[in-house]
């Protein structure tokens, strides 16, 4: 017997590399598909509906496929990279990292520029005054008394939004200052890890 090419679409959904879902066109509407990995059913989203839907098999009234293109994912890499550039030169003091982001490039992304770790906190910012209503104002007066003259200097760890938190700064050994905020997972030493872009602004560099 025979064996039956699969259509376009079918095919684009059965591979696991790809989204589970894809927008197709049948009638002159724009319609979305999509797989059931753990039973390999197709399905298509009924009509004025955003959820249920019901099996598909009619591939010879699909009209037209609209395949994802890597576009979006290049635009979001940009917006990230000029995000951290336009926070970046909002800064007082400057120090290596600093210097990366200016210089950094932005069809490539955070990672491959060397700015953060790639994770989902990229971008993610917290803001310095949010920290100094968890850390007390005295605290946040002797960090930033600490990182002005050059000095090392971290809180205890304190309650933040459920986690412990830890501002911190240090001499980076090349002149410069450097600075972040920790927010682990109680009792432990992972988490989240931000660093100083600004005066004002704490922002993703990395998960552990």
């Amino acid at each position: 017997m025979e064996n039956k090419e699969l259509h376009p679409a079918e095919a684009f959904l059965r591979n696991p590399e790809n989204s589970s879902s894809l927008y197709v066109r049948i009638e002159g509407r724009r319609r979305r598909l999509f797989i059931n990995r753990n039973t390999g059913l197709i399905g298509i989203i009924a009509l004025g509906r955003r959820k249920k839907g019901y099996i598909f098999s009619e591939w010879d009234t699909i009209e037209k496929v609209y395949f994802p293109t890597n576009r979006k994912k290049a635009d979001n890499t940009s917006r990230l990279v000029l995000k951290y550039k336009k926070l970046a030169s909002l800064a007082s003091h400057s120090n290596s990292w600093l210097r990366r982001i200016a210089e950094a490039d932005p069809s490539k992304s955070l990672y491959e520029n060397g700015i953060t770790t790639g994770t989902t906190i990229d971008g993610k910012c917290i803001r310095m005054s949010t920290i100094e209503k968890y850390c007390g104002s005295m605290s946040m007066t002797l960090f930033r008394q600490a990182f002005k003259r050059g000095e090392s200097y971290s809180t205890r760890r304190f309650d933040f939004q459920g986690y412990d938190g830890t501002l911190w700064c240090e001499p980076d050994g090349k002149g410069d200052m450097k600075a972040g905020f920790s927010k682990e997972f109680r009792g432990c030493g992972n988490g989240y890890y931000y660093l100083l872009i600004n005066d004002d602004n704490m922002i993703g560099y990395d998960i552990d």
